[in-house]
This record gives C-alpha cells, sequence and structure tokens, in this order.
C-alpha cells in the first residue's frame, strides 16, 4: 500500500477516499445523529428539572443543575 493510501487510512479510519456524494452523505448521517443525541440529552434534562421541581428545590439550583434555563423550569 502507497504511503498516500496508508496516511488516508490512518486519518479517516477506512482504506478508501470517498467523492462528494458520498462525503456529504456521511456528514448528514453524522450530523443527523448527533441532533438525536442532544435532542435526548435536552429530554432528559427537562425530566430531572421537572423531578426537581416536584422534590421541591429552587429554580435556581435547577436551572444550574441542568442548564435549563429559569423561565423554561418555571412553565414545567
Amino acid at each position: 500500500m502507497s504511503i498516500f493510501k496508508e496516511e488516508i487510512k490512518t486519518k479517516i479510519g477506512r482504506s478508501d477516499t470517498m467523492g462528494t456524494q458520498e462525503y456529504l452523505l456521511d456528514k448528514a448521517e453524522k450530523k443527523g445523529i448527533q441532533t438525536g443525541i442532544e435532542k435526548g440529552k435536552r429530554e432528559e434534562a427537562i425530566a430531572i428539572a421537572l423531578e426537581f421541581k416536584k422534590m421541591g428545590l429552587s429554580i435556581v439550583d435547577i436551572a444550574k443543575g441542568t442548564g435549563i434555563s429559569i423561565e423554561e423550569i418555571e412553565k414545567l
């Protein structure tokens, strides 16, 4: 295997290069996965905030602990 191909394999984790269409599809897929993960984390934070609110914790403390805004917590 040539040095160039070996370097590509090291950098991108596979031995073949991809065309523009494959690259854009790969990038879109990774962004979609990341967006789904972020959405799941946000939903989890909201559920935690709601439980903390039910327990009587202060809204300021809930906001600090979850990263959710005070206004949003007040609406829960």
